[in-house]
């Protein structure tokens, strides 16, 4: 497998560990826990909202769109690696501030997080230094 197929692949898996990690979150309302946050009154954060759509999706995707043209750029590549190592460093941080949890689930989705981090960081650094 090429370098390019391994860091596509670990930037999709790192979409769907963030899917799979809010869905996770919200599997116990279907048994009837209420997962509202506590002492709040109901108004939506937006920018916590955009925050999160960015480190979720449009970072991933960047760093895909950076692979996915056909140009050999050494631009796109260091792009793919620092949006890469701001994944990883993500990870890490979130998966300190979430733990521990009640929801048993995280403690399986988080450190993966962590190892999808670094394995696509290490490889996207390696990826800017062979070209």
């Amino acid at each position: 497998m090429t370098r390019i197929n391994k860091i596509v692949t670990l930037w999709l898996l790192t979409i769907c560990g963030f899917a799979c990690h809010s869905i996770t979150d919200i599997l116990p309302m279907f048994w009837g826990k209420n997962i509202a946050v506590a002492a709040t009154d109901g108004n939506i954060d937006q920018g916590m909202i955009v925050f999160m759509m960015t480190i979720s999706f449009l970072i991933p995707t960047c760093g895909l769109l950076c692979l996915l043209t056909d140009s050999k750029a050494k631009l796109q590549r260091m792009i793919n690696a620092i949006l890469a190592v701001l994944i990883a460093l993500f990870n890490v941080a979130h998966t300190f501030m979430e733990l521990p949890s009640d929801n048993a689930g995280q403690y399986v989705i988080l450190p993966m997080m962590i190892v999808i981090g670094i394995a696509l960081a290490w490889c996207s650094v390696k990826y800017v230094k062979e070209g």
